[in-house]
């Protein structure tokens, strides 16, 4: 079992490779950043004290330890993180969209994506989507496509002589097959 004498030796060396480890780091930031590192220390108070958010430093963290050697105490490094920025986005004016303004949008058109639309109106892009399902609900819209290939048509007087000339066409060929 080593000795206690043996382990502060052992950990005095290692400590000594890390300050050497830390001081070709910071040789290397300067090289590329040219900035010191009194410079970065000045910054990082600066922003300790202009930022509300940053921990505050309290005693505990100032305080000096001694090493098992006995040798001179070393302040503890305060690790300050610099403030998040909130991102701020404007608020989009979103309106409220009539169904007829999206009938008249749609049939200006040859079929309109719900995003297409939703830009088009000036409005949020959910309550479109509602308010079409409600309309395709009610046979005034119909749609096509899937997922991202679905668009949306306005049914027009033509589409519905359509759709009742060909439930007609199959009423009477259902009643010729009857009779024979």
């Amino acid at each position: 079992m080593p000795d206690t004498q043996e382990i502060v030796i052992s950990i005095d060396e290692r400590l000594a490779e890390a300050r050497q480890e830390i001081a070709s780091l910071e040789a290397a930031l300067v090289a590329f950043s040219g900035e010191t590192k009194t410079t970065r220390t000045q910054r990082a108070i600066k922003q300790a004290k202009g930022s509300a958010s940053a921990p505050k430093a309290t005693p505990a963290h100032n305080r000096a330890t001694r090493s098992a050697n006995g040798s001179a105490p070393k302040p503890k490094a305060v690790r300050v993180k610099p403030g998040r920025r909130q991102r701020t986005t404007p608020a989009k004016a979103v309106e409220v969209v009539p169904a007829g303004k999206l009938e008249k949008l749609l049939g200006s058109s040859e079929g309109l994506t719900t995003t297409a639309l939703a830009e088009q109106a000036g409005g949020d892009r959910n309550q479109v989507l509602v308010l079409l399902r409600e309309m395709e609900g009610a046979g005034q819209v119909r749609r096509t496509g899937e997922r991202r290939g679905t668009r949306w048509h306005v049914i027009t007087d033509e589409d519905r002589v359509a759709a009742r000339a060909a439930e007609l066409a199959a009423q009477s060929k259902r009643a010729r097959a009857r009779k024979t």
